[in-house]
């Protein structure tokens, strides 16, 4: 099943026109988004699609409760943002949508806003925190 998901996640990335590359079921494209580049992933499971991107790595967080109050209230203004914590303690944006009922609309609103909430990230919550991204 995941390789018909697979085709079905090429013909929508073609379908918005976003450069890939694809390796062992992971879709990934390059972001510029102001003066820094991201990956956003595509990964592809059993029941989920995944879209993930690292907007900061572990050593660039500050110590400040505030930083992580910030990511949260990004969820409470913002509908389609979610910032995460991975396993190894970076900030990124990961977004999830079940197979069943997968379709473009849904696959197209998620992936950008991931792309969105590097873009939040570097206009809102970076400054604040002198954070260089």
């Amino acid at each position: 099943m995941s390789t018909d998901v697979e085709q079905e996640i090429e013909r929508y990335l073609n379908q918005m026109r976003i450069k890939f590359q694809k390796e062992e079921g992971v879709f990934a494209s390059l972001w510029r988004v102001g003066d820094g580049e991201y990956w956003v992933l595509v990964f592809v499971g059993d029941e989920w699609v995944a879209i993930r991107t690292t907007i900061l790595e572990k050593e660039q967080i500050p110590n400040s409760l505030d930083f992580y109050k910030s990511l949260l209230n990004a969820h409470y203004k913002l509908a389609e943002v979610r910032y995460d914590v991975d396993d190894d303690g970076n900030v990124g944006s990961t977004k999830t949508l079940p197979i069943t009922g997968l379709n473009f609309d849904n696959f197209s609103s998620e992936f950008n806003s991931v792309v969105f909430a590097i873009d939040y990230f570097r206009q809102e919550i970076a400054p604040k925190f002198d954070i260089q991204v």
